[in-house]
């Protein structure tokens, strides 16, 4: 049972007792899974048939482009969900690979029992739906976000842009971003040796700090300027 005290942390779960947990766990039949860093937890040739509820660790939604380079969707961390959309729309398959970025632990939950009212008509199932479209809203607005980071024309912009979001416009102090280097640019979309140059550049030029993950814009009207400049 330890898994009740990880899922008691998930804001989808702040309010339910440890008995409806276990009752939810049999009516959405899931199931819990622990994956080591770099594993493949799910691939985009698989079927379509559980929504991935991410209990504990850190998860990369990757897919690959057309030159044959890992494209970065997103960062998944505690709580956050994958496919649920794609289960409301009947998708058949998975459309990306989820890939373990350190050990983490996975709750599968049947697609079936999530579109489909339990026997009971149980309260549960709807209040754990309307959880479940919160966090996905959420989500949404992240991808949000990155279309506006990848519409910018140059690395500079994307990484400003991307570095602005993540820390909160509060310019006092650092902040860390998910990514290593690599894994920044495949989510930015971009080389990774000319990421690494335009942020050494940045970094010589005083409009931001960083060491490895750790970042700290320091010069926001150098922000502002370039990021309008179109």
């Amino acid at each position: 049972m330890d898994f009740l005290n990880d899922f008691k942390r998930l804001s989808i779960f702040s309010d339910v007792t440890e008995n409806d947990i276990l009752a939810m766990a049999h009516c959405f039949n899931i199931r819990i899974k622990y994956f080591s860093k770099n594993s493949i937890i799910i691939n985009s040739s698989q079927s379509l048939n559980d929504v991935i509820l991410i209990v504990k660790g850190g998860v990369n939604v990757e897919n690959w482009t057309s030159s044959g380079d890992i494209s970065i969707v997103m960062k998944l961390r505690d709580g956050d969900l994958y496919a649920l959309e794609g289960a409301f729309g009947q998708e058949e398959k998975y459309s990306d690979e989820l890939k373990a970025t350190e050990k983490t632990c996975v709750a599968f939950l049947s697609k079936h029992r999530l579109l489909s009212p339990c026997e009971n008509r149980c309260k549960r199932h709807i209040q754990l739906i309307r959880k479940l479209m919160s966090v996905v809203a959420n989500k949404n607005f992240q991808l949000l976000e990155k279309i506006s980071i990848l519409s910018k024309k140059t690395i500079r912009e994307k990484v400003l842009t991307y570095l602005y979001l993540q820390s909160g416009q509060d310019s006092s102090k650092y902040f860390e971003i998910p990514f290593n280097k690599t894994e920044l640019a495949g989510f930015l979309a971009v080389d990774r040796s000319a990421l690494s140059s335009e942020l050494n550049n940045l970094k010589k030029e005083g409009v931001i700090d960083f060491d490895k993950k750790r970042y700290k814009i320091l010069n926001f009207k150098r922000y502002d300027y370039l990021s309008n400049k179109q």
